[in-house]
């Protein structure tokens, strides 16, 4: 009996026909390309579990960043607004500021040339100072 109609591990006293063993094989091979697919499947199915997952966390991520940019950028806004508005009140204080050094700079000149007296009217303008006559109707009207 040939080497090739015999059984692996068989004692030789059973005879295999060769078509078997071929048949074996390829249920064999079938089994195992069956389980290698499955497991393929079932790889693929969790990899695009992960995929899903992983995009509703960007997506969610992509919303919360938009808001803190959508508060950054309000900010951003009011803060230049308000330097605007600091800026132009700073320009304005620099104007005043030096008007107040002209005309402090102009009575410091006055005040050496001779001694300046400032009047009782300029302290207390609410004050009436001089003569005031008393107006009366008598003599305004002739009948």
């Amino acid at each position: 009996m040939p080497p090739s109609f015999a059984k692996a591990g068989s004692s030789g006293s059973e005879i295999v026909p060769p078509n078997a063993m071929v048949d074996e094989k390829r249920r064999k091979r079938m089994i195992s390309n069956r389980e290698s697919a499955r497991r393929s499947r079932m790889k693929r199915q969790k990899y695009m579990e992960d995929l899903v997952t992983e995009k509703s966390i960007l997506e969610r991520k992509i919303h919360e960043d938009n808001k803190k940019y959508a508060a950054l950028w309000q900010s951003h806004f009011a803060l230049e607004s308000d330097n605007k508005v600091l800026t132009d009140e700073k320009l304005k204080l620099a104007e005043y500021l030096k008007n107040l050094q002209q005309v402090l700079a102009s009575y410091n000149v006055i005040e050496s040339d001779q001694d300046l007296e400032v009047s009782d009217r300029f302290l207390n303008p609410w004050q009436v100072h001089g003569s005031v006559k008393s107006i009366t109707a008598s003599g305004m009207f002739k009948v």
